[in-house]
């Protein structure tokens, strides 16, 4: 038996349900883990995870904000940031928080700091967003 489970220090998304495949985007890159993947332990970035219940052909898609991903011999374990469903997004609010964060950046000058966590506020607005395209059109993000 190969499981997913996803929790936010909030809420659980995924408890423990098969799964015949993960996307999951790593710190370094999208990581496809099917059953047999080696251990593994990985940060990711913000992005949209994938993954596809067992018997089911279609993917089920959860925008994660940063977070940790274990992967053992009887499954998959992320423990993210933030994470929502398609349903949960609230587009419009995304978009705002993209457009005003992007225009601090052109017009302001900002400190280290600020700077860092301005490009984590933009890296989960597009995530979301991202998320939200998928949920539109059915579609694949462009890789």
């Amino acid at each position: 038996m190969f499981t997913l489970t996803l929790v936010t220090p909030e809420k659980k998304i995924v408890a423990g349900q098969e799964v015949e495949e993960v996307f999951v985007p790593g710190y370094r890159g999208e990581l496809n883990i099917l059953p047999g993947h080696a251990p593994l332990l990985t940060a990711l970035r913000p992005g949209v995870l994938k993954y596809r219940l067992k018997g089911q052909e279609r993917l089920n898609y959860v925008s994660v904000s940063g977070g940790y991903c274990q992967v053992n011999p009887t499954g998959v374990n992320v423990m993210a940031e933030a994470a929502e469903r398609p349903e949960e997004l609230n587009v419009a609010r995304s978009e705002a928080v993209l457009k005003d964060v992007e225009s601090r950046m052109l017009n302001e000058v900002l400190d280290e700091v600020t700077l860092k966590k301005s490009q984590e506020k933009i890296a989960r607005a597009r995530a979301r967003l991202d998320l939200a395209k998928l949920n539109v059109t059915g579609k694949g993000i462009e890789q």
